[in-house]
């Protein structure tokens, strides 16, 4: 009730409050929209709808949250970029969908530093493979050897041609000889709907995405690929501990903007947000969607994407996968 209260109190006089953003209640004329590189129902439009929220407490403020997804997050980013830079629209996306996208084309369609913004990275979670639960397999490994018997259960599901999925099935089924091949969906839903209806042998996208089916006993999560064992997950394995080291591939959902926005207006957001994930009632609800809250600042998040692409950079060159092949 003190915490309901204290929201309360401090959107209405947000114009002179501490924790209010002064840049941002200037100018209140537009409603603050979150446009998705998904469709809804998916992991990233619950985070975005929370923090949404958030935001419209703290600006008093409209916030809506639309769905622009294709193409691996470029319907969402030419949609982003073609908006002006006043930052009334912000975009919630995967890293791999703005670190990864533009190294999956021989002529990159969109440059990040020349076009949009880092505001805050919001939360993170490590691709898995999964199984429906009726699969006849409980580990990577027997996954694995049911692929060898026959080629056909190799074909995985993930949510976008460039998705750090993609890129793990890739070097596994290189490293192992096995007819591994990453089926690409239109977003993690249409996946986890085929793969519930046994439409497709196993799936490699985000643990989130599938943490509920497995919990109630409909699918399998066989591996994550996090450094080690997720405390929201204590009873799934690692990849490296299933017997297959050196797979670390960890998708960070983040808010951005359009290249050119005032930094005030950034700082005001990330503060938002970073305050809204360190709240209780916040990460419970991310934790039970095995989702880990970050925050930070824009800086800080800027500097996350430069990272993730350098790293990322040697393993797309090296897996030949091309979106304009």
């Amino acid at each position: 009730m003190f915490q309901t209260r204290r929201r309360f109190v401090a959107s209405a006089v947000a114009a002179s409050a501490a924790l209010a953003a002064p840049a941002l209640v200037r100018a209140q004329a537009k409603p603050l929209t979150i446009i998705l590189t998904v469709p809804p129902g998916t992991s990233s439009d619950t985070l975005a709808r929370m923090l949404g929220e958030r935001l419209r407490a703290k600006l008093n403020r409209t916030v809506v949250v639309e769905s622009k997804s294709g193409a691996g997050g470029l319907v969402a980013i030419q949609h982003l970029r073609n908006l002006e830079a006043d930052g009334p629209v912000l975009m919630m996306a995967p890293n791999s969908s703005v670190s990864l996208l533009p190294l999956f084309s021989t002529k990159p369609t969109f440059d990040y530093e020349k076009e949009l913004a880092a505001v805050v990275e919001c939360a993170s979670a490590p691709m898995a493979f999964t199984v429906h639960a009726d699969a006849g397999v409980n580990t990577l490994a027997e996954y694995f050897d049911s692929v060898r018997k026959d080629p056909k259960l190799g074909s995985i599901g993930v949510p976008s041609p460039v998705s750090m999925g993609a890129l793990v099935i890739h070097q596994l089924g290189k490293q192992l000889g096995l007819p591994l091949q990453a089926v690409p969906y239109r977003g993690g839903s249409p996946l986890l709907a085929d793969l519930l209806g046994r439409q497709i042998p196993a799936s490699g996208s985000i643990l989130p995405d599938y943490l509920e089916s497995h919990r109630a006993g409909k699918l399998r999560v066989l591996a994550h690929a996090s450094e080690k064992r997720s405390p929201l997950a204590p009873g799934i394995p690692t990849i490296t501990e299933a017997g297959y080291p050196g797979y670390v591939a960890v998708t960070s959902f983040g808010l951005y903007a359009k290249a050119g926005t005032p930094a005030g207006q950034l700082a005001d957001y990330a503060a938002i947000v970073t305050e809204a994930l360190g709240t209780a009632p916040v990460v419970e609800a991310l934790h039970k969607m095995g989702l880990v809250p970050v925050g930070g600042t824009p800086a800080e998040f800027h500097r996350k994407v430069l990272a993730d692409r350098a790293r990322w950079a040697p393993v797309i060159r090296d897996s030949g996968i091309r979106l304009d092949a």
